[in-house]
């Protein structure tokens, strides 16, 4: 646990950086400690699609591919959307981990496995549930949400436009008066 705690380090992005880009090598993994990101791609028409927001807690990931080579290529862009303070894990030091020390590879599997089921509830919720439904999971998975993150980000987050979620908070604001 020493040894895993010296190859960690402690660092901070600033409010609008890229953590990582898709398509490029990644070496670490981060957890956060203060801060907001968004993991997001760009489709060929220029259009930002997101995919999840991490905060203080959650570990941030690009959802690596591995190659043969030993190099892991990020899936999605990670952008800060606040001022971040992570932890930097290599991911040299997670590879040994799993390799070398009792239920390592055990923790290995359950945080791939927790990335997995949390993309394949995005992406039931997106086909299965209505808007409405999404937008209060969306308070509930990310509270204070609406504080911290433009709406066009919400929207984006939701698969709708900026107006339908304007138009959207304005009738649950009514219905609830």
């Amino acid at each position: 646990l020493t040894a895993f705690n010296q190859k960690c380090v402690v660092v901070e992005f600033s409010k609008g950086e890229l953590v990582m880009k898709a398509g490029e090598t990644q070496q670490n993994l981060y957890f956060i400690n203060k801060g907001l990101v968004r993991n997001y791609i760009q489709t060929d028409a220029g259009e930002t699609k997101i995919y999840n927001f991490r905060t203080e807690g959650m570990q941030v990931t690009g959802y690596a591919v591995y190659n043969y080579k030993d190099n892991f290529k990020a899936l999605v862009n990670i952008k800060c959307i606040e001022d971040c303070t992570m932890v930097q894990i290599p991911f040299a030091v997670i590879k040994y981990v799993i390799e070398h020390i009792k239920s390592g590879e055990r923790l290995g599997r359950g945080m791939a496995e927790g990335h997995v089921v949390e993309m394949l509830n995005y992406i039931i919720n997106r086909d299965s549930k209505s808007i409405i439904e999404r937008y209060d999971l969306l308070e509930i998975e990310y509270p204070n949400i609406h504080q911290r993150v433009p709406q066009r980000m919400i929207a984006s987050y939701l698969c709708i436009t900026p107006v339908h979620l304007s138009n959207l908070k304005k009738s649950r604001k009514i219905s609830i008066e």
